[in-house]
């Protein structure tokens, strides 16, 4: 008999971070630090809507392919196809989630 609750709030301890060798916590966290870094590089992001972002960008996607290999290894999945499909997938959620954050943010100052 399984002691764990199978959810926690909203979200399943088992989903696509399973089938990409992480853990639920793992894949949040990594695509937390992703998200923090992309908000508060070179600034707050809501201060600067508007600027091009490279190096916010940059640096936000770049933190994402050692911390899935550190996950991995930690989780003794360390494998290049697992690296390329956490990463990808953690990059296109980040990519999504970013995207829609501009456009509320950019909405909310041009009241």
């Amino acid at each position: 008999m399984d002691t764990h609750p199978r959810f926690f709030g909203a979200l399943p301890t088992d989903g696509i971070w399973t089938s990409l060798g992480l853990a639920r916590g793992q894949f949040l966290a990594i695509l937390g630090l992703s998200l923090l870094l992309f908000l508060f590089v070179d600034g707050p992001v809501w201060q600067h809507v508007h600027d091009a972002h490279f190096r916010r960008i940059t640096v936000s996607y770049a933190a994402i392919v050692p911390a899935v290999w550190a996950a991995l290894a930690r989780n003794h999945a360390a494998r290049p196809s697992l690296l390329l499909g956490a990463s990808a997938v953690l990059a296109l959620v980040k990519l999504v989630v970013t995207a829609g954050l501009l456009v509320v943010l950019a909405l909310a100052q041009t009241r």
